[in-house]
């Protein structure tokens, strides 16, 4: 394993990609979530060269020096001057310097793979987003050195033992070869645990004197209107019946995988590769390779035979379809978008205000499923084989999960851009007061998010954030305008709880994981183009069987073999 290092970390690479931030098991929008806080992610994908600030020697003011790589970031105006950065040095008596890594998480992925492979220095400590695996090959291969003495001793990691949700944390950073190599970003929020949210043309529906869809017969009954009626009414069939975007540019709006959940729950290939547990609760299934997958394909290939499905969603980037919610008049009648930031202006666009979440269909099985998975944390601190002080860098580590800290990495600064203090919070209006009854503890007085700022790093580091936090944080309501907290309230009630057991994050041996990294790039990467060519017609639905054969030349059941193996590890714990 030790000599594949470098092929396994790109191939996991190519694999992962960019979510959502965010993700591979949740974003960190926050408050601000709308799509704003994904598409920044997507756009800052350039590949600038690392490059190394020149920093006041530690020994000049008595510290030690803790040097730190990371990602540079569109949104963070200065790492070394950063308030958070401040904290960090005065609090832990350190004195950082950061060694900035390319924008672009797969460039950045490859310098720390040729800078480990090169035999070069590392710094102290790489705070960047890395998968399971990646870390597990790094730690296998000595690059990355073990926390676990650390973590499971109070006195060295105080706050980090004190935590409500340490032992979800540990489950989520411990690799399969029982050693801890990362801290982990813990910040689970709802509203990101549902991406796929549809929403519909309220006007256009009023306009018809038609209702909203319920059912997938309904919604192409609707889309046929939207198609020939002229709803916009500029005198042109100018309409886009039902559109989205593809899902490796935007979050939440590749539009098949909310259609696709009338028929069979799929995660949209938010977590295990795509795979399910079966309504037994206990076998590990390929949603991809059923026959509900084939209705599915049936179904999404009608629509766009009678020119009601948009069949550019299967290569428009964030630009372009930016540019296409943003037309005047609107010419778009259905659409799948995580948030309301891909119409510029967001709340205020006009054109957003002409639509209303909709919930999940019922197919015609009567499934109605929403697109969730379970909730991963962002793996991001790894103390490196070249790190002098260890107990120095695990100091700054733990450091991050004291709750104002972890607050101060997502919100900036206490008592200028956030505060919990009651005479604050008690102006303000909850997240989820509506919808739960949870009122307002945490008041947001300036959003330092979505802008370049200098009072964080961006959320590129360990902290907790817990989903009691993020229920009762403020809403940003001003005045009578709640339609922040009323459209995720309406997204809760729709879509949290729409979906079957989930199938856990899985984790595997170093053996498994190996094997699996390719398996999966290829079958990802299959199911992905054979999806659009079905629903295009590109490939006809009578050549399903080949479809599966070539599933089963990509070992697909050696995946799934793979997998049920690591869960049923799982449930015997």
């Amino acid at each position: 394993m030790k000599k594949r290092i470098i092929s396994i970390l790109l191939s996991a690479a190519m694999c992962i990609g960019l979510l959502a931030g965010c993700g591979s098991g949740g974003d960190n929008s926050g408050n601000s979530s709308d799509a704003s806080d994904h598409t920044n992610t997507a756009a800052e994908t350039g590949s600038e060269e690392s490059s190394e600030k020149p920093a006041e020697d530690g020994a000049a003011s008595g510290k030690k020096t803790l040097t730190i790589a990371i990602p540079q970031n569109a949104n963070v105006e200065d790492y070394d001057t950063n308030y958070l950065t401040a904290m960090i040095e005065e609090e832990c008596d350190v004195e950082l310097q950061f060694q900035l890594l390319p924008t672009a998480i797969s460039d950045a992925k490859s310098k720390l793979s040729l800078m480990a492979s090169s035999g070069e220095k590392l710094p102290d400590v790489v705070c960047m987003s890395l998968t399971d695996l990646e870390v597990l090959e790094y730690g296998l291969n000595g690059v990355f050195i073990p926390m676990n003495d650390y973590l499971y001793d109070a006195e060295a990691t105080p706050y980090f033992n004190s935590m409500d949700d340490k032992e979800a944390i540990l489950q989520a950073i411990t690799s399969a070869d029982g050693n801890i190599y990362t801290l982990a970003d813990y910040s689970p929020e709802d509203f990101n645990l549902t991406p796929y949210r549809c929403w519909i043309n309220k006007a256009w529906l009023e306009k018809l004197n038609l209702s909203v869809p319920t059912t997938t017969d309904e919604l192409k009954e609707v889309c046929k209107a939207f198609a020939t009626q002229d709803p916009n009414g500029n005198g042109v069939n100018d309409e886009i019946a039902i559109t989205g975007s593809v899902p490796t540019a935007t979050w939440g709006c590749f539009t098949p995988y909310y259609l696709m959940n009338s028929f069979i729950f799929y995660n949209g290939d938010q977590a295990n590769n795509g795979l399910a547990l079966a309504e037994d609760g206990k076998t590990v299934i390929a949603p991809f390779a059923t026959e509900e997958w084939k209705a599915g394909l049936e179904y999404m290939n009608e629509l766009n035979t009678e020119g009601l499905l948009d069949p550019s969603m299967f290569t428009m980037d964030a630009t372009q379809f930016t540019a296409l919610l943003d037309q005047s008049p609107n010419i778009v009648g259905c659409v799948c978008v995580g948030g309301w930031g891909y119409w510029t202006n967001g709340l205020d666009s006009e054109n957003f205000q002409e639509f209303e979440l909709m919930a999940p269909l019922k197919g015609p099985e009567g499934v109605s499923y929403s697109a969730t998975f379970e909730y991963s944390p962002n793996l991001y601190y790894n103390i490196t084989k070249d790190c002098e002080d260890v107990e120095l860098a695990m100091k700054v580590g733990d450091f991050f999960y004291r709750k104002d800290v972890s607050l101060t990495t997502r919100y900036g600064e206490e008592g200028v851009d956030w505060s919990k203090d009651e005479a604050e919070t008690s102006k303000k209006v909850g997240l989820y007061e509506d919808a739960l009854g949870i009122p307002c503890e945490l008041a947001i007085l300036e959003d330092q998010w979505s802008k370049v700022q200098n009072k964080h790093w961006y959320h590129a580091c360990p902290n907790d954030l817990s989903v009691d936090d993020y229920r009762s944080m403020d809403s940003l309501q001003e005045g009578d305008d709640n339609r922040n907290a009323v459209l995720r309230s309406t997204s809760f009630d729709l879509y949290y709880d729409a979906h079957p057991e989930l199938l856990p994050t899985l984790v595997y041996t170093g053996e498994e994981a190996e094997q699996i990294a390719d398996i999966a790039a290829d079958i990802k990467t299959y199911v992905s183009s054979s999806l659009a060519e079905f629903v295009t017609g590109n490939r006809p639905l009578s050549d399903w069987d080949n479809y599966l054969t070539e599933l089963e030349n990509m070992r697909l059941s050696q995946l799934l073999e793979m997998a049920q193996t690591a869960y049923d590890r799982m449930s015997d714990q």
